[in-house]
């Protein structure tokens, strides 16, 4: 139940920025979406649906590839870029991309409610995801005094 709703509020978040970020009518007249995206075939097929659903004029088309593969095909397609929308990613990606002006400013309605820290002050990238970053270790294996503090 947590992942349906969490994936119909991220749908809904990233809605906003397909909107937006909308380019031409492809041939049925509809509008392509183009999104580059390291989520997966069935999360990604998952918001094509949602998506098209709530917005029948717009064709979302995902290229599902990794987070670094995203990277360096924006950088290759800076002089003609092919994406509408780049989902998903390690922020420091996100960050590495604003310096090299790879990301145009964006306000989704929903940037407000988002820490600090989990996006670009300058508005080129806003997070959707906060993943924790953990230590486990088998206690059985590793007493307390051993177990690393910091990455």
């Amino acid at each position: 139940m947590h992942h349906e709703h969490m994936t119909k509020r991220l749908a809904r978040m990233t809605a906003a920025l397909l909107l937006v970020l909308a380019g031409c009518a492809s041939d049925d007249g509809r509008t392509p979406v183009v999104v580059y995206s390291p989520h997966g075939r069935e999360l990604l097929e998952t918001f094509e649906q949602q998506f098209e659903e709530a917005n029948p004029d717009i064709d979302v088309q995902w290229l599902d590839m990794g987070s670094q593969e995203v990277l360096d095909r924006l950088r290759s397609e800076r002089a003609n870029p092919q994406a509408d929308v780049w989902w998903g990613a390690p922020s420091p990606m996100f960050v590495t991309a604003a310096e090299q002006n790879l990301l145009a400013p964006f306000s989704p309605s929903w940037a407000g409610a988002l820490p600090t820290d989990a996006k670009d002050p300058q508005g080129r990238w806003h997070g959707t995801f906060l993943t924790p970053m953990v230590i486990a270790y088998n206690t059985t294996r590793v007493d307390s005094a051993s177990v690393p503090r910091d990455w």
